[in-house]
């Protein structure tokens, strides 16, 4: 059995912020909060991953929160996966109910971890500048922080990020939220769960940012979209040919063109 396990933002579907850079001719809304639109998907890539859906199991793997996900009512009413991962791997939806083997097994291994509360007292002694507008907890399992990106210093960033990989933290930056995540709780680990306990034989994969490192070179077909971060510090990885939208439709586009060729 295949699966497709795959990231949501800036690599399935994109905000309305994005929608300029990296839009499609036809598309649609997919997300709204409190009136705003918030986030959409091509008509094709929608297509595309019903087919998917029908003929593997397709595992959206994001770094949004449970309450996050649920938003998205492309994937509470017209393509309904029976599992998914959120929280950047640290909760397993099956059939929208979260699978408590898998959040057992999680809250043992934060244990060889700096504790969340600890961690966030202690990045909050070594920021420098008025930079920070929010720091959001997320599922109680890590944070984010809501930044004024044009404030921030490159060198500052890398100082924080040093900091926190030495507590066993990883860390990202997208857009305007920079991320700081235990190792543990990790995008590939909940899908290699999955593979295991569904006796997955094949995985492609797919995302965008340095969290999705780990899901993109451990499948067996993984891709990073051209316009994607991590990039920037694994070129090496599988790329596509086209940007944003038309990025999301080639790798799914592959995918099923490698499953037409395998059942013939």
């Amino acid at each position: 059995m295949r699966a497709f396990a795959s990231d949501l933002d800036r690599t399935l579907i994109y905000s309305s912020k994005m929608m300029n850079q990296f839009g499609a001719e036809e598309f649609q809304l997919i997300e709204t909060l409190e009136g705003k639109e918030i986030s959409y998907i091509s008509n094709k890539t929608k297509d595309l991953l019903q087919t998917v859906n029908k003929e593997m199991h397709f595992i959206p793997v994001t770094t949004r929160t449970i309450e996050q996900y649920r938003r998205i009512t492309l994937f509470q009413n017209e393509i309904v996966p029976q599992y998914a991962v959120t929280s950047n791997g640290g909760h397993i939806l099956r059939n929208g109910i979260v699978l408590q083997d898998w959040s057992d097994h999680l809250k043992r291994s934060l244990k060889e971890c700096l504790p969340l509360e600890h961690f966030v007292r202690e990045l909050q002694t070594l920021v420098q500048g008025n930079w920070i507008k929010r720091i959001r907890d997320a599922d109680h399992l890590f944070v984010y922080l809501i930044i004024k990106r044009d404030q921030v210093l490159e060198e500052e960033v890398n100082r924080l990020f040093n900091w926190a990989r030495e507590q066993g933290w990883q860390p990202s930056l997208q857009g305007r939220k920079m991320y700081f995540i235990p190792a543990p709780v990790n995008k590939w680990k909940a899908v290699a769960y999955l593979k295991k306990e569904l006796g997955l034989t094949y995985i492609h994969t797919a995302g965008d940012s340095l969290l999705d490192y780990d899901l993109i070179q451990n499948g067996d077909d993984g891709y990073a979209p051209v316009h994607g971060e991590v990039l920037e510090t694994y070129p090496n990885l599988r790329r596509t040919k086209q940007s944003g939208m038309k990025a999301s439709e080639e790798i799914i586009e592959s995918i099923l063109s490698q499953l037409a060729s395998h059942s013939t």
